[in-house]
C-alpha cells in the first residue's frame, strides 16, 4: 500500500503522522469550532431580542404510520411531509414575483462567492453568513447543519426555502419566523419565481436535499443541480434524469420521481453540477451503509445476549474462551450474565440516526438523549421515534456529543449513568467517514493509480492521460462496488475494562468512488466544486473533476483502445446506471 497523505478537510493541517483517534479528535474538534461559534453569535442574538414577543408556534404535525426498520422510519418522515407542506403552503398569500420584495439590509462585509449563486437566478444556496444579498428573491437551505445554515438567526428578513424537516428546525431552533420560511414539498416539482424547484433526498441526514433547478432563460432551459451534502447513489441519478426528461409544462410528483420505471435512455445534458468534494480523495473508501448499520446492529445484540462474545479479528478461535474477555475480563460465568452493558452512539447536531435507532430496535431498547438533542429530534415529526425516546440514563442505547467518544469522556458518561442504569460497561461507536479503509476498515488496498498532478495527466485529451485516469476510476469504483462491512471488520480504537470504543465508517458523505460515478453518469457541461481549501488541494480537485468529465464526453474512444485492458462492466459511467449496489 502506497503512503498517502492525509489532510484535515477543514482546515487542511497535515495529519499524517497522527493517530487514527488523534486524527479523529482533530476533525471532530474542527467541526466543533463552527458549532461553537453559531452558539455564542445565539446568544448575543437572544440577550438583544430578550424584549421581543416570542415568534409563533408552527403547527403541529401529524402522527406516522409506525416503520419496521430505520431507514423507513426516516423514509416515511420526508414521505409525510408532503401532505403537511401543501396545505400549509396553500394556506399562505401567494408570493411571485410581483410580490413586494423586503427592503434589503446593508450588505455584509465579506462578498459573496460565485459559487454560492445560482446562475440565471436571482437565488443562493446556503448563503446566508453573508448576509441579505441585494439581488437575492429566494434563499435555499439544504440541510440543518451550522456549516450551512450559518448566519441564519431571527433578525434575518429574507425568504427561506427548504424542507418540511429542516424548516421546522429553522422556526423552533434558530427562531426565524415562521411567515419566511417556506417548506417545499419532496419530489415535488414547485416553481419559485418562474422557476422550477424540485427537492429530492440527499441521503445525508434527515431534512437534507439535493436541488434541481430549472430555469428559462434566452438561451433555452437551463439545468442545475445543487448536492448540498450528500451520500450519492444510483437512486439519485435516476431521480434526477427522470426529473428533467419530464416537460416543464407537466407536473413532477412523487410517484413520477421515485417509481420504478426505467430511467430515460437519452438524458438532456445538466448544465451545472454544484458538487459536495468533501473526501475527492482516492484513498477514502468507505462500504455502504446499509452494510454497516446491519453489522453495528448485529453486534450489539450479540454482546448483549453473551458478553463473552467478540468477532474473531485474524486469530484462532478458541472454541470455549471468546477474545472478548480482554475488555469484560470477568472470568465467572454468573457474573458476566449479570453484566449491563451500555451502547453509546456519537452524533452531531442533526445526523446518525439511522444507526442509533436500527441498534435500539435489534436490542428492543428505548434511547437516551440530552434535552436539546430531543428537541431537535421532536422537529423531525416522528411520533415513533419520539416514543423510543427514554427520560433518563437508565435507557440501554445512549446518544452523545462525537467530540465525547473517546476513553476519558466515556469513563465518565459510564460513572453518571451507572447511578440509574446499573451499567457495568459501555461499547461506544464513533461513526465518522474518517473511519475509512486507510485507517480502520477493510482488507482491500488503496487502488494504485496516477497522481493526478502527474505531468502525464497535464493533457486530459492526450491518449495516456485519458487511458490512465480511467483506469484509475475504473479501479477505484470496482473496489468499492464488491466491498462489504462485516462484524469481522469492527476493529477496537481503544479498550479498558469497562471502555470499548469502536470506530466505524459510516459516512454521511460520497467517498471518492461514488464522486466519480455520479459525476460521469450524468452529462454535465460545468461542475463546480462546493469544499474549498488549500490552492493545491483546490487545484487537484478541479483536476479530478476535469478528467471525470474528460472520460464521459469520450467512452467511446476510450472503449475502443485495445491496450485500456479495463472490462467494461467497470467503466466508472457505467458503474450507476447498471451496477445493482452502488452504495
Amino acid at each position: 500500500m502506497t503512503d498517502t497523505c492525509i489532510t484535515c478537510p477543514i482546515c487542511q493541517a497535515h495529519l499524517s503522522g497522527m493517530g487514527a483517534e488523534q486524527v479523529e479528535l482533530h476533525v471532530n474538534g474542527c467541526l466543533d469550532v463552527s458549532v461553537l461559534a453559531e452558539k455564542k453569535h445565539k446568544r448575543r442574538e437572544a440577550a438583544k431580542s430578550a424584549a421581543m414577543q416570542q415568534t409563533a408556534k408552527t403547527e403541529k404535525l401529524e402522527p406516522l404510520a409506525i416503520s419496521t426498520t430505520a431507514l423507513e422510519m426516516l423514509r416515511e418522515i420526508e414521505h409525510k411531509s408532503f401532505d403537511i407542506c401543501v396545505a400549509h403552503e396553500a394556506s399562505k398569500p401567494a408570493y411571485n414575483k410581483h410580490t413586494p420584495e423586503v427592503a434589503p439590509q446593508p450588505r455584509s462585509v465579506r462578498p459573496l462567492p460565485d459559487y454560492k449563486r445560482m446562475p440565471f437566478t436571482s437565488f443562493t444556496v446556503d448563503a446566508f453568513k453573508y448576509g441579505i444579498v441585494e439581488f437575492c428573491t429566494a434563499y435555499f437551505l439544504t440541510h440543518f447543519h451550522s456549516d450551512h445554515y450559518g448566519g441564519l438567526t431571527r433578525s434575518f428578513s429574507g425568504h427561506v426555502y427548504c424542507s418540511r424537516i429542516t424548516a421546522n428546525c429553522v422556526v423552533q431552533k434558530l427562531g426565524v419566523s415562521h411567515e419566511l420560511v417556506h417548506a417545499l414539498p419532496m419530489n415535488t416539482r414547485c416553481n419559485v419565481h418562474g422557476v422550477h424547484v424540485t427537492f429530492i433526498d440527499a441521503n445525508h441526514c434527515p431534512g437534507a436535499v439535493i436541488i434541481v433547478f430549472e430555469v428559462p432563460s434566452e438561451q433555452g432551459l437551463v439545468r442545475i443541480v445543487h448536492t448540498g451534502d450528500f451520500r450519492a447513489s444510483r437512486e439519485h441519478v435516476e431521480q434526477i434524469l427522470r426529473i428533467v426528461a419530464i416537460d416543464t409544462q407537466k407536473a413532477v410528483l412523487p410517484e413520477h420521481v421515485l417509481s420504478a420505471q426505467a430511467t430515460p435512455c437519452v438524458s438532456p445534458t445538466i448544465d451545472y453540477v454544484y458538487l459536495d468534494t468533501t473526501y475527492l480523495q482516492p484513498s477514502y473508501v468507505f462500504p455502504p451503509q446499509t452494510d454497516v448499520v446491519r453489522a453495528v446492529a448485529s453486534f450489539c445484540t450479540k454482546v448483549n445476549t453473551d458478553a463473552s462474545f467478540l468477532p474473531n479479528f485474524g486469530h484462532k478461535p478458541n472454541p470455549r474462551i471468546s477474545p472478548i474477555t480482554r475488555w469484560f475480563p470477568s472470568r465467572n460465568p454468573q457474573s458476566v450474565r449479570k453484566r449491563r452493558v451500555l451502547f453509546v452512539v456519537g452524533s452531531y447536531t442533526i445526523g446518525k440516526e439511522r444507526l442509533f435507532i436500527e441498534i435500539a430496535q435489534h436490542l428492543g431498547a428505548r434511547i437516551y438523549v440530552s434535552p436539546a438533542k430531543r428537541r431537535m429530534l421532536e422537529c423531525l415529526g416522528s411520533s415513533q421515534l419520539v416514543q423510543m425516546l427514554a427520560p433518563d440514563m437508565s435507557a440501554q442505547v445512549h446518544v452523545v456529543e462525537m467530540s465525547k467518544v473517546n476513553m476519558k469522556g466515556m469513563a465518565e458518561h459510564l460513572a453518571n449513568a451507572q447511578k440509574c442504569g446499573g451499567f457495568s460497561s459501555v461499547v461506544a461507536f464513533s461513526p465518522t467517514g474518517w473511519a475509512h479503509s486507510g485507517m480502520h476498515y477493510g482488507a482491500r488496498p488503496e487502488p494504485r493509480g496516477p497522481d493526478p498532478l502527474d505531468p502525464g495527466l497535464a493533457d486530459p485529451e492526450s491518449h495516456a492521460g485519458f487511458e490512465r485516469t480511467a483506469q484509475l476510476l475504473a479501479q477505484a469504483a470496482c473496489m468499492h462496488g464488491d466491498s462489504t462491512f462485516t462484524i469481522d471488520n469492527l476493529k477496537p480504537r481503544g479498550s479498558s475494562s469497562t471502555v470499548t470504543i469502536f470506530p466505524v465508517p459510516y459516512s454521511e458523505h460520497s467517498s471518492f468512488a461514488e464522486l466519480a460515478r455520479f459525476v460521469c453518469s450524468l452529462k454535465a457541461t460545468h461542475i463546480i466544486p462546493t469544499v474549498f481549501s488549500r490552492p493545491a488541494i483546490n487545484d487537484t480537485a478541479a483536476r479530478w473533476l476535469r478528467h471525470w468529465q474528460t472520460i464521459n464526453i469520450h467512452f467511446e474512444r476510450w472503449a475502443r483502445a485495445a491496450d485500456a485492458n479495463i472490462p467494461p462492466t467497470h467503466h466508472p459511467t457505467l458503474g450507476l446506471r447498471d451496477c445493482k449496489n452502488i452504495v
